[in-house]
């Protein structure tokens, strides 16, 4: 497996398939395999694109350093880094959770990057102090739901929901812990304010898409990026929670559609 180092971390990537290039970046708590190689993502996809996967620092192959420092921000400079290592200039995003936030860094940091970005998974509001401190707690419930002795002693539904998907994939959960509170111990250079992410998000000029299923339980709008991005598209998948989505065919194919629109096939 081809590796790269940023800082003393090594990263997995994996490079699949034939055609314009589309960078995959996965969910939380999981992996290239998980995400993309057990849901059929990689063997739908690469018949049309070349496929560049990677594990995101703390999952899958690529180191998993304990301190909350080291993620972050620096999960973001890992994508960077890696198009760098792979000399590509601009390519397309398809994220998933965790993966459409850091693509939606990538978007509004270095948008020369980005042909076209997928969210998949991906709710958010608008932020406001209250917002901002309500999912720095829910962040940090997680946190120390991944590092709990006794399961059973979890309270929080989204918490426990994380640690037993964590616990079913094999995760080091000493280090999704740190993953949890890196993105909130760390300020991050999003807009602030909800007027500021108003403009942030009415400046996205590149297709950008967002999928997620009707009964997905993580808090937040559904349909706010597709409201305020200009060239934005959305599209629910009745019946699906944040799990179940993403082997689903009917997200495959308006993802397939998607590509070969902004490929211009």
């Amino acid at each position: 497996m081809p590796y790269f180092e940023n800082n003393g971390i090594k990263i997995n990537y994996e490079i699949e398939g034939d055609g314009p290039d589309l960078l995959m970046i996965h969910g939380f708590a999981s992996s290239i395999k998980s995400n993309w190689g057990q849901t059929q993502w990689i063997e739908t996809l690469k018949k049309e694109n070349r496929l560049i996967l990677m594990d995101c620092r703390g999952h899958g192959e690529s180191d998993k350093p304990k301190n909350p420092d080291q993620y972050g921000p620096h999960m973001v400079k890992d994508i960077i880094k890696l198009l760098d290592h792979l000399s590509i200039k601009k390519t397309n995003f398809f994220g998933y959770s965790m993966g459409s936030r850091l693509t939606l860094h990538v978007l509004l940091q270095q948008p020369l990057l980005v042909k076209s970005a997928i969210l998949g998974g991906f709710v958010m509001s608008l932020p406001s102090e209250q917002r901002t401190e309500a999912a720095k707690q829910q962040g940090m419930a997680t946190a120390a739901a991944l590092r709990a002795d006794d399961i059973d002693s979890i309270k929080n539904p989204i918490s426990k929901g994380f640690r037993l998907f964590a616990e079913s994939q094999g995760g080091d959960l000493e280090a999704l812990a740190a993953v949890k509170e890196g993105f909130y111990a760390r300020t991050d250079k999003l807009p602030a304010t909800s007027k500021e992410m108003r403009i942030a998000l009415k400046k996205i000029s590149v297709p950008v898409l967002t999928v997620v299923g009707t009964d997905d339980f993580i808090p937040g709008d559904k349909t706010l990026i597709a409201q305020l991005v200009p060239n934005a598209c959305h599209f629910q998948i009745q019946g699906k929670d944040h799990l179940t989505v993403v082997p689903d065919r009917k997200f495959h194919m308006v993802v397939r559609a998607f590509l070969n629109h902004v490929n211009n096939r």
